[in-house]
């Protein structure tokens, strides 16, 4: 009679050696979960973040960094104005004043704002008290032609329109003096202060456009003045 296709014999896996605690599970099998600690830190095959894509699902605690602590708080904000109040605003040389520093974009500051350039209302600078004409009728070459008058040594920088009082007088009436923006080509948009009886001075209060060099152009008539007296008593910026 056959063994009914059973060998003979004890065979190789017996389970006295294979599952010693009898509960039907290998005991090698059973031990490899184990070997976590491996992948864990500093162990002999640790898992590192840096080959993994994706966000962490637990939330990760903040570095400390620059600004003064782990995480943003008054204590940063304090030791961000610190580095601020350090800074420069364009050059190495140019120091940042974030607060109390208007005096330095006022009149004679070493930041002083143009107002020529920026959009609103003119402010009219007055000249005070000069104690006589800033040109007279020597100043002038007399040949009836329009000549540059400078004024970059009495008016500021930024000056759009000047304030002038012209005093004139002449031998003859119907001679004139004229005045207007320089570049100007054409002979209407000037004024031109006349003398209407002979020998008798006239004044005139003249409003003037100069460029941006602080020029304008005069023109006087080619006959011998007794005066052409002119003289800034303010302008407009």
């Amino acid at each position: 009679m056959t063994d009914m296709g059973k060998r003979s014999g004890g065979g190789d896996m017996l389970k006295a050696t294979y599952d010693t605690d009898e509960n039907g599970l290998v005991d090698t099998a059973q031990a490899l979960p184990d070997h976590a600690e491996d992948h864990e830190n500093a162990g002999d095959d640790e898992i590192t973040v840096t080959g993994l894509s994706g966000e962490l699902a637990d939330d990760q605690p903040p570095k400390s960094h620059g600004l003064g602590s782990a995480s943003h708080s008054v204590a940063t904000l304090a030791a961000l104005n610190s580095k601020v109040s350090n800074a420069t605003l364009d050059t190495a040389s140019a120091s940042r004043t974030p607060s109390a520093h208007k005096a330095s974009h006022q009149d004679g500051g070493t930041d002083k704002i143009d107002c020529s350039g920026l959009v609103g209302r003119l402010k009219y600078v007055d000249r005070g008290d000069p104690d006589g004409f800033d040109w007279t009728q020597t100043s002038f070459t007399q040949d009836s032609t329009w000549r540059d008058l400078d004024l970059s040594s009495i008016v500021d920088e930024g000056t759009v329109l000047v304030l002038f009082r012209c005093l004139v007088r002449h031998s003859n009436v119907s001679k004139t003096f004229g005045l207007r923006k320089n570049g100007n080509s054409n002979d209407y948009s000037r004024v031109r202060p006349i003398t209407q009886v002979a020998n008798t001075p006239i004044e005139y209060n003249l409003i003037i456009e100069c460029d941006g060099d602080r020029k304008v152009e005069y023109n006087a008539e080619a006959n011998s003045w007794s005066n052409i007296d002119l003289v800034v008593m303010g302008w407009f910026v």
